[in-house]
């Protein structure tokens, strides 16, 4: 939600309980109402303190001001921007490393225009290995079998064009298709396979480690 429809959600809560602007900012601790009149009409941005703060004083979740659900189970990552914004956090992510006919594929993300391998972060309940074989299928349209793991990796300043930022923590594991047609999603600009000697630059650390460890032969049991 941007700062207007917050605003809204709160001006539309206030009426609701019965509050006047007045009243709401006193509660606030704000000498007069232009602080809330300017969150009400989406002037003001709004810190994660001052949601909390509007949430308790009008008696509500704060989810109810975001209008998240609270079975954030179906998009963690949303729920959880909706709370930090674009702020720094830790993730869990999974990707592959599929190999074929000696060459490796990668995929050339449609929202950085660069190259790594199929993957993404983790969604709630998964284990590292459930949500590498999500990944792989939704990204590239292939069911895999993983082989072992390669290995974690560490990507400590990862930042998206969206601005949110956040240090992942990506497990990456070596595997084999089973069966499908390669065709790209929405995440994707390009599949293609590439030998070692013919690699593209690979953006981020985490992948780019993983894909040296996996040429230099390092080899992890899954359980």
């Amino acid at each position: 939600m941007d700062k207007k429809e917050i605003g809204i959600r709160i001006k539309t809560i206030r009426k609701e309980k019965g509050l006047s602007q007045k009243e709401l900012a006193s509660l606030m601790g704000y000498k007069d109402v232009s602080t809330i009149a300017k969150i009400e009409t989406g002037v003001n941005d709004v810190t994660t303190e001052t949601l909390y703060k509007l949430a308790n004083y009008l008696s509500v979740d704060i989810r109810d001001i975001l209008k998240v659900n609270a079975n954030y189970n179906n998009d963690y990552v949303k729920y959880i921007r909706s709370m930090v914004g674009h702020n720094k956090i830790i993730m869990n992510a999974s990707g592959a490393i599929i190999e074929k006919d000696g060459m490796i594929l990668l995929q050339r993300r449609s929202d950085n225009g660069k190259w790594g391998l199929p993957g993404g972060i983790m969604e709630m309940d998964e284990t590292y290995q459930e949500g590498a074989i999500r990944e792989v299928k939704e990204e590239t349209g292939l069911d895999i079998k993983l082989d072992y793991l390669v290995g974690l990796y560490h990507n400590k300043d990862l930042k998206w064009p969206s601005g949110d930022k956040a240090h992942v923590i990506c497990a990456v594991f070596k595997a084999h298709i089973l069966s499908g047609d390669i065709h790209k999603d929405h995440e994707s600009l390009e599949l293609k396979f590439f030998s070692k000697d013919n690699l593209p630059e690979i953006a981020a650390i985490d992948h780019k480690n993983a894909i040296n460890d996996f040429f230099n032969g390092i080899k992890n049991n899954i359980d």
